[in-house]
């Protein structure tokens, strides 16, 4: 028969390893949030630039650049969530 001491010393070790984990993926995460940002920031400069220009295309532009800002600030309001402790 197993040792009840051992099983739960070896549960409490899995338990550990998993949080270590679960840190890690959430800086993972949090990483790629922030690069996404970068992009959608790029993204909307480029299109900002194309909407300054005027054109046809003007006000599809402005759309698409407005749009980009709304994702970047999501993706970085998700990078801070990630980063917050985790509750006990």
């Amino acid at each position: 028969m197993a040792d009840p001491d051992t099983d739960r010393s070896d549960a409490f070790r899995r338990a550990r390893k998993a949080q270590a984990q679960s840190k890690a993926l959430r800086a993972q995460l949090a990483e790629a949030a922030e690069m996404t940002a970068e992009v959608e920031e790029e993204v909307a400069r480029v299109h900002q630039q194309l909407a300054d220009g005027g054109g046809p295309l003007a006000e599809q532009a402005r759309r698409h650049a407005e749009r980009a800002q709304e994702l970047a600030a999501k993706e970085r309001a998700e990078a801070a969530r990630l980063r917050r402790p985790e509750p006990d």
